[in-house]
């Protein structure tokens, strides 16, 4: 029997005559396909209704509705200067993408060296923003008691380090910081995304001493790749609380604050939500505006090929001495990446007498102690080690499944129009600030009782991570050899089927985007502390707990930045290369 269509017509033609009754068709079950979508509505009212209410807040004034609280934050001289400190992070992301490309390109001419380097580089990316900046706090701490680089520079030199957290060079710490946690995920998409380039290009763009034509056209090449690099770490700066909460002195907030920082600061001051709720309606607006720009110039992307395993893989023609720059590049990388996770170790295995006071390069080998991590546990660590792990495996179900139904429909059953405004509808909604809908949340968790416990944190990070999550799947589906024919879940196959045809085309894209989401969650500390607070007992609370004491307790802050990384770095690790990069590369860079 063959299967011919026509115009939408679909004609069965058989080999032999037909017996039997005639069986009379029915209309396709269209309501159905439509049902697939309905609990991703459901969970995305939980972020729509919250910043409907936001938005109305932010043009609320004493007597009417306008726009005096966004002139307000413009006037307003702190305001002001948290919307320039976060426009100096965008220009800081940009650096950082050029500096990953270039990385991505020198790694070409030494492949097997650079797959033992990027096991490094992606290493913090497992690690919160909370542990990022203890990590770093740590080693520039001015004190050459406590700080690993003024230890160094104290010795060396012979003369006082400098304020490494004063008002000169607290930039340069953040900066470094954002970068050890960012840079290895940028570099490793910029590699997927090279694997997309004609051979010859890359190989006389790596050959040929002025390659920078080729270069650029190698730029134009990865425009995908680029856009979701970019998009995805000016998201990051976007939102940056965490990481400058910990790593910068009370002190020092001021002259490094951001949107989202100052954002809290007015939440907690005034009793008037409508000045906080314009400084969000702002920030929102701003990544909107460069999430839509950023899809739109993305174009249609290349298919990336099948990589052979990486002990097969050689290293293409190039100059010697560029391929030894690389290596050497390679290796003072990694060593600046390793430094950090050192320090933490180091400092974690002394009593907190010695990390505080006399510095664990100082304390030696007979100095190991487990007095910072026994304090540690003793203060509730295996207690919220469990609720973070009930909270991260929960958000990541819900998102799971409801990703499963609704990017299918998406992808299959929408039509074409309305799947443009769908998608970017998703797409704002996938930048959108947790200062857009938290406050909303947080009154209705509590009026229904809820506040403290672990349901609100799972389904808020699930509605937060969906939007992201369908169409990273949605792409992977659509972009498969073959249109998806998704019978299973269009009620005319068996679930096990359907089921097994979406694993086939977007298995590493739901894996991806689960691991990201379980990562995510884990590592959170602005939901918790806003959506639950302390009641839940997040792991990052305990560790921001320990860091509001810094300079006493040095080595319980660096065990618990340590022992709350554990879980993501190994589940980020084992599934990196695998399913992670191909998941976020495969559908959106074919």
């Amino acid at each position: 029997m063959a299967l011919e269509t026509h115009r939408g017509l679909r004609l069965e033609v058989t080999g032999r005559a037909m017996s039997g009754r005639l069986v009379s068709g029915g209309p396709p079950r269209r309501i159905l396909r439509y049902l697939l979508s309905l609990p991703a509505a459901m969970v995305l009212v939980l972020l729509v209704a919250p910043m409907v209410r936001t938005t109305i807040w932010a043009f609320r004034s004493e007597e009417w509705y306008g726009l005096g609280n966004f002139v307000a934050i413009v006037t307003d001289q702190a305001s002001s200067r948290a919307l320039l400190h976060t426009a100096v992070w965008v220009a800081v992301v940009a650096a950082l993408v050029i500096i990953a490309f270039w990385l991505a390109v020198m790694s070409r001419r030494v492949e097997r060296w650079w797959l033992a380097f990027m096991g490094i580089l992606v290493l913090p990316f497992g690690a919160s923003a909370l542990a990022s900046g203890a990590a770093f706090r740590l080693i520039f701490d001015p004190t050459p008691e406590r700080g690993t680089v003024s230890a160094i520079v104290t010795a060396v030199f012979n003369q006082s380090p400098p304020v490494w957290l004063g008002p000169t060079l607290i930039w340069f710490v953040l900066v470094s910081a954002f970068a050890w946690s960012w840079l290895g995920f940028a570099v490793s998409l910029f590699r997927a995304g090279l694997r997309t380039v004609p051979e010859d290009v890359l190989r006389r763009a790596l050959v040929e001493k002025s390659a920078g034509p080729r270069l650029w056209a190698i730029v134009g090449l990865l425009k995908p790749v680029g856009g979701i690099i970019l998009l995805t770490l000016v998201v990051a700066a976007a939102r940056l609380f965490d990481l400058v909460l910990i790593a910068t002195p009370g002190p020092m907030q001021d002259e490094v604050d951001t949107v989202a920082l100052h954002w809290w600061r007015l939440t907690a001051k005034s009793v008037d939500p409508g000045r906080p709720a314009a400084l969000a309606v702002a920030l929102f607006c701003g990544l909107a505006a460069l999430a839509l720009l950023l899809s739109r110039a993305m174009g249609r992307p290349r298919r990336v090929p099948k990589t052979p395993p990486w002990w097969r893989r050689a290293d293409p023609p190039g100059r010697p001495r560029a391929r030894r720059w690389s290596v050497v590049v390679g290796f003072v990388v990694c060593l600046l990446w390793a430094f950090p996770v050192l320090v933490l170790v180091a400092t974690a295995l002394h009593s907190p007498s010695d990390a505080g006071a006399v510095g664990w390069w100082n304390a030696g080998v007979d100095g190991l102690s487990f007095e910072s991590i026994r304090q540690v546990s003793a203060a509730g660590l295996v207690s919220s080690l469990a609720s973070t792990l009930a909270v991260a495996l929960g958000a990541t179900a819900v998102l799971v499944v409801v990703t499963v139904f609704a990017a299918p429909a998406l992808a299959i059953t929408v039509p074409s129009q309305v799947a443009k405004v769908l998608v970017a509808f998703l797409t704002v909604l996938s930048v959108a600030p947790v200062q857009m809908y938290v406050v909303p949340l947080r009154e209705a968790f509590t009026a229904l009782g809820l506040a403290g416990s672990r349901l609100p944190l799972i389904v808020v990070h699930a509605a937060a991570g969906l939007p992201l999550a369908v169409l990273v799947v949605r792409a992977a589906l659509i972009s498969a050899p073959d249109r998806p024919a998704l019978d299973a879940l269009l009620g005319q196959t068996g679930p096990l089927t359907g089921l097994r045809r979406i694993w086939d085309r977007a298995g590493p894209a739901l894996v991806a985007m689960a691991v990201l989401e379980f990562v995510s969650v884990w590592n959170d500390f602005v939901i918790s502390f806003f959506i639950s607070g302390p009641g839940s007992s997040p792991l990052t609370l305990v560790l921001w707990g320990e860091a509001r004491q810094f300079s006493a307790s040095a080595g319980t802050v660096a065990a618990s930045a340590l022992l709350s990384g554990l879980v993501p770095v190994v589940v980020l690790l084992g599934t990196w290369r695998r399913w992670v990069v191909p998941g976020l590369t495969g559908g959106l860079l074919r």
